[in-house]
């Protein structure tokens, strides 16, 4: 007989996966439901070569690059507060687990109360993809990106790159709005620790929206940090994110993602005996 023991590991600090369903937001993929990474021999390599503050390029592309295997699996709580201009709307909770490259959700809430119908998710856009999907794609061989350093941050421990995908071979990044989907040409920034490589920012500008696309405007901001899980064991998560949108009529709408009570998880199997009986 085999028994299987899954044992949970307190994580101290804040960890992110995804969007919950979010009024005119901007979505991205998921990591599992991206497409496969188009990778070169070093193609990190040769992003940073000849750049200034090029080690920490290269450092933040191996990351990225390798997120869908390096990934603890882990779950945490999700805290979405939604705003329609500068007032509050609601508040959506949820349970965000991810496991061996998928998340999944359960006990999502609204204003505190559980959601159990599916339309109800369903008429929502949603945005995924802040878990790694979005940070991934700017380094996919398949697009062709353009980084510039723009800031080398004297004084701090970070320095900012500019980059932009003028156009998406590989759809990674990707917009969705009452029912259309769009992949837009967008830039951005990106904020790397200049000795360790380690993601500490990603800002994402959709340029060129069509125009019988619901949304004029929809950025993206994550911020990460190294998390520390109770086994000893750290990775760089997003910890916050903010989605700005502003669909054709002007009307402008806010996500803010917060998560906690985070916890790395993992599965044991014990074999156990067990002697036949002739009641068995």
């Amino acid at each position: 007989m085999i028994r299987a023991t899954r044992r949970l590991i307190y994580c101290g600090i804040v960890a992110a996966l995804i969007l919950l369903p979010s009024v005119l937001a901007a979505q991205s993929t998921q990591l599992a439901d991206a497409p496969a990474p188009t990778l070169s021999v070093g193609t990190c390599d040769v992003l940073a070569a000849g750049m200034s503050q090029g080690d920490a390029l290269r450092k933040v592309c191996q990351y990225a690059l390798t997120l869908s295997e390096r990934m603890p699996n882990f779950t945490c709580d999700q805290r979405t507060s939604r705003y329609r201009g500068d007032h509050p709307s609601d508040i959506v909770t949820a349970v965000v687990t991810y496991e061996d490259g998928k998340e999944s959700y359960r006990e999502v809430r609204a204003d505190g109360d559980l959601v159990t119908d599916v339309t109800w998710l369903q008429s929502h856009t949603w945005s995924t993809g802040q878990f790694g999907a979005d940070v991934r794609g700017l380094f996919d061989s398949g697009n062709q990106v353009f980084f510039q350093l723009v800031d080398s941050g004297a004084g701090t421990r970070a320095v900012t790159f500019r980059f932009e995908v003028a156009h998406q071979d590989v759809a990674l990044w990707r917009l969705r709005a009452d029912g259309q989907l769009t992949t837009p040409p967008y830039h951005g920034e990106l904020r790397v620790d200049r000795k360790t490589g380690t993601l500490l920012r990603l800002n994402m500008v959709a340029d060129d929206l069509p125009d019988d696309f619901p949304l004029h405007n929809a950025n993206v901001q994550i911020d990460y940090e190294d998390v520390a899980f109770g086994d000893g064991t750290s990775f760089v998560l997003p910890i916050r994110s903010v989605v700005n949108a502003i669909d054709r009529g002007g009307r402008r709408n806010r996500n803010v993602l917060e998560f906690h009570n985070c916890h790395k998880f993992r599965a044991t199997a014990h074999m156990m005996p067990q002697t036949a009986t002739p009641t068995d």
